[in-house]
């Protein structure tokens, strides 16, 4: 399972850490793909081919599902993590993601979500007290 919140710098060349307790879980090859709330997603490629084939079941006629589809798969890309643990990420998801130095990594049950610092906060200060409110509908069978 990949959780904890880690804080990192894009060096020059767009390359951040991936935390060596998530390397451990996503294997030597990730998926990295635009993901929700103006984020970017990593996937192990075990979990990315079990998304896939969920994805592979929803409605081509539906124009919702077409376009998630198409918005998760257009934009991602295999990768490798170098000998420090580093990906480099492409220009056009750190441009969707609004990635400039500081990133925050986020480890979410099967993926690993990278935030832009500020996009980070403003997520945890505007969300913090719907947090509270969902979590004991959620957590009510405990």
């Amino acid at each position: 399972m990949l959780m904890g919140e880690y804080h990192y710098n894009l060096d020059l060349k767009g390359r951040v850490v991936v935390p060596s307790k998530f390397r451990e879980v996503l294997g030597e090859k990730v998926v990295l793909t635009r993901g929700l709330d103006g984020s970017l997603f990593i996937y192990g490629l075990d979990t990315w081919h079990l998304l896939t084939e969920k994805l592979k079941t929803l409605s081509l006629t539906d124009i919702t599902s077409r376009n998630f589809v198409r918005f998760l798969l257009s934009g991602a890309i295999t990768l490798e993590f170098d000998k420090q643990g580093r990906i480099i990420i492409p220009t056009y998801l750190k441009e969707y993601a609004t990635l400039e130095k500081e990133v925050v990594l986020v480890g979410v049950l099967n993926r690993v979500e990278i935030w832009s610092s500020l996009a980070w906060n403003n997520f945890m200060e505007n969300n913090f007290q719907d947090l509270a409110k969902i979590s004991s509908n959620l957590f009510d069978f405990l």
